[in-house]
């Protein structure tokens, strides 16, 4: 399947996404919109940008690119590949705006072959506290278009839940998952801290022996919490529940510099960022 992808794998991310978000990338009111958009995540007002779903298409339009090729490349890793190749369920954190539907999607390309081996498909489950569904869809039909991806191969779901208040629901995809990944979501958690900490214990609880949870957020100060008067990079976290998690990967910064020469209507930055992958302990 990695001939699907091209000669230029980020490239054909970003058309997929040019298709998708093409409504969005013509607006009149796009600059207006992203600007108020930025003014609300400076004073951290998540719901005043995620509860209107107008701000919706133009946030996976400027935001999704560089999120989705940098998961591209992380997904591209032998110990992800690995893990793809046996079409887990991948129940995904927050992750309604698209950027983990995209680039793990683009990364399976080169795990999966074409051929009837009797594997079910690979899942991935996007879960978010909005409604992003016709998001996910627009992404799902332009990747199955641009990259002829069967039902067979790749399958998608898409749930809504508050991370702050996790449901029995939620609690049953986690346990029915072989990957759980929250990509620049936890962080945001810490809002509530003491939720935050029961989050952490919902993911102790429920994660399957055996499987996996991946753990990455911005390597900056942005990722730094304070409990007590001290401050604490956020996958510090995890990294101290050794009795319930081996680390698989514990990368502390990493860069991902996308391509030079790419064409897409919006500039697109590169990224620093931490990454954890944990094996669950007990299988």
């Amino acid at each position: 399947m990695s001939e699907a992808l091209g000669r230029n794998p980020q490239q054909s991310i970003l058309s997929v996404l040019r298709i998708a978000c093409s409504d969005a990338l013509q607006r009149p009111d796009f600059a207006d919109r992203l600007q108020a958009m930025k003014q609300k995540f400076y004073v951290r007002d998540f719901d005043g940008i995620f509860r209107d779903p107008a701000n919706l298409p133009v946030y996976t339009a400027q935001y999704v690119p560089r999120r989705a090729l940098c998961y591209y490349s992380l997904f591209c890793r032998p110990e992800l590949q690995e893990i793809l190749r046996a079409r887990p369920t991948i129940y995904c954190l927050g992750a309604g705006s698209g950027s983990e539907l995209l680039g793990i999607t683009a990364a399976a390309c080169h795990a999966l072959s074409g051929g009837d081996d009797g594997l079910p498909p690979l899942t991935i489950h996007s879960q978010d506290y909005a409604d992003w569904g016709a998001i996910l869809q627009a992404l799902e039909d332009a990747a199955r278009y641009k990259w002829g991806l069967g039902a067979d191969l790749v399958a998608y779901a898409f749930s809504t839940g508050d991370l702050l208040d996790i449901s029995p629901a939620m609690e049953a995809h986690i346990a029915g998952a072989q990957l759980v990944t929250a990509m620049f979501v936890f962080n945001e958690l810490f809002a509530d801290k003491a939720k935050a900490i029961k989050f952490v214990q919902a993911m102790v609880a429920h994660i399957r022996p055996g499987a996996h949870f991946l753990l990455v957020d911005s390597a900056g100060s942005f990722s730094s919490i304070k409990v007590g008067g001290t401050a604490y990079m956020s996958y510090m976290f995890f990294d101290s529940l050794r009795q319930h998690f081996d680390p698989v990967v514990a990368e502390d910064s990493t860069w991902f510099r996308h391509a030079a020469g790419l064409d897409y209507p919006l500039p697109i930055e590169n990224m620093r960022y931490f990454v954890r992958i944990y094996r669950r302990k007990g299988a």
